[in-house]
């Protein structure tokens, strides 16, 4: 388990949106990829995969019809019987957040 403390005081917040963000681990150079109540802890080359998942809508796909809370896009996931769903507003707010974290990312490497 997380020690709650020890974790927020050593995560950077990279990209932030309305309903989550992105941050990277001092401890541990991880990042966090934080959506509603979804926490998904990454590498570098994950959280970059993630995004080109959802960029690219490779794996995503559209439902013909809405499902009871309005979201329309489904992602599904590794684990069988687990999926993400998203309307597109929630899409391009985490499209939009991830851009602002890569953006943190290659500033610093210019800087440093």
């Amino acid at each position: 388990m997380i020690e709650p403390s020890k974790h927020s005081n050593s995560l950077r917040i990279l990209g932030q949106a309305r309903q989550g963000y992105i941050g990277q681990c001092a401890c541990c150079d991880h990042y966090n990829f934080v959506y509603g109540n979804a926490l998904f802890i990454f590498t570098a080359d994950g959280l970059r995969g993630f995004y080109n998942m959802l960029s690219e809508s490779v794996q995503m796909y559209q439902l013909s019809e809405a499902l009871p809370n309005g979201k329309d896009f489904v992602l599904p996931s590794p684990i069988p019987n687990f999926m993400l769903t998203f309307n597109h507003q929630e899409i391009e707010e985490i499209k939009d957040m991830f851009q602002e974290a890569f953006l943190t990312l290659e500033i610093d490497s210019i800087i440093h």
